[in-house]
């Protein structure tokens, strides 16, 4: 009944981003979605209860103008803006489709996220209720290790993973390794595709309040978050033919054209140019150049060249 209510939530935004609307437009709305319950639309209880819990899940307001009799939000770019409700949003649009329609469902192609589905509900189920969890790992090319007991802070998908950001109860903060050093002890992290079990245990944790997922990874590329790396202005050259893939689906938040031409663009970013962005960047191929920083621009030349030995048959 919670995931029902949850995706009710998200369908009555995405109807109000859209436009402002009447009871009766969204109840008729609502009757033709797959959501609806036999085709049911909505009552003015329901939709009261919905703009309440609303505002406590999302901090996103629905009014209701007495000047045109129409609900609207309040702000609709705070809408557009939340990464997780645009996720949210369009999960809802494919299941409405493949559900809805059976025609359809051989139509839409997703992507599978290894042991996404296994995995998610106990963490976010533990997340919720501040209990440390039994987790046991397999790191690629290592044997088992121990079974450990963390306290799960966040979630975050990356490139078709899914990983765990934790804490080891009772640690200090670390200055050693690949992990930053932070006021909230030793996080480690854990990709959900080599976690072998997970069981929520009887023990509670406290979440730090200052805590923020989003601020944590703000200046990195994707999950890697390394000791002792500076934050770099990293300039990119992107040829024009690549331009409009990296302008509709930018590298990172920070990314921004400071020129371009009929040949190319160049993008400012800054981050810690940490293996991930390493790797990325290298998948761009001859199209892209890194400009600055100098040494992130050898160690891509020297990867070049080891490359280009290997295609060349010079290294076995």
């Amino acid at each position: 009944m919670a995931k029902v209510l949850y995706e009710n939530y998200v369908w009555l935004i995405d109807q109000l981003r859209r436009r402002p609307a009447s009871l009766r437009e969204l109840s008729e709305a609502y009757s033709r979605s797959s959501l609806s319950d036999d085709g049911k639309g909505l009552s003015t209880r329901t939709l009261y209860n919905w703009r309440e819990k609303i505002i406590d899940i999302f901090d996103i307001q629905i009014v209701y103008s007495d000047a045109d009799h129409l609900y609207h939000l309040e702000d609709a770019e705070k809408a557009d803006r939340d990464e997780r409700l645009r996720w949210l949003r369009q999960s809802l649009a494919v299941n409405d489709a493949l559900y809805g329609s059976r025609r359809l469902r051989e139509r839409i192609l997703l992507e599978p996220i290894p042991s996404g589905e296994r995995y998610l509900m106990p963490l976010i189920e533990a997340m919720n209720l501040s209990r440390r969890v039994k987790i046991e790992y397999r790191r690629f090319g290592h044997d088992d290790s121990p079974a450990a007991v963390v306290e799960p802070f966040c979630l975050k998908i990356h490139q078709r993973r899914w990983y765990l950001l934790s804490r080891i109860p009772g640690s200090e903060p670390s200055t050693s390794g690949l992990m930053e050093p932070s006021p909230y002890g030793h996080l480690r992290l854990y990709a959900l595709d080599r976690v072998k079990n997970i069981e929520i245990t009887e023990e509670r944790f406290e979440m730090p309040a200052s805590f923020s997922a989003e601020e944590y990874f703000r200046d990195y590329f994707g999950v890697c978050v390394a000791y002792g790396l500076p934050l770099e202005r990293i300039l990119l050259r992107v040829d024009a033919s690549q331009r409009d893939y990296i302008e509709t689906l930018p590298l990172h938040t920070s990314q921004t054209c400071v020129e371009e031409n009929d040949e190319y663009a160049i993008y400012e970013l800054r981050l810690h140019p940490t293996i991930d962005f390493f790797r990325a960047i290298l998948a761009l191929g001859a199209e892209a150049e890194v400009l600055a920083p100098e040494g992130l621009r050898d160690l891509l030349a020297q990867e070049c060249s080891v490359l280009n030995d290997i295609y060349q048959g010079l290294i076995p």
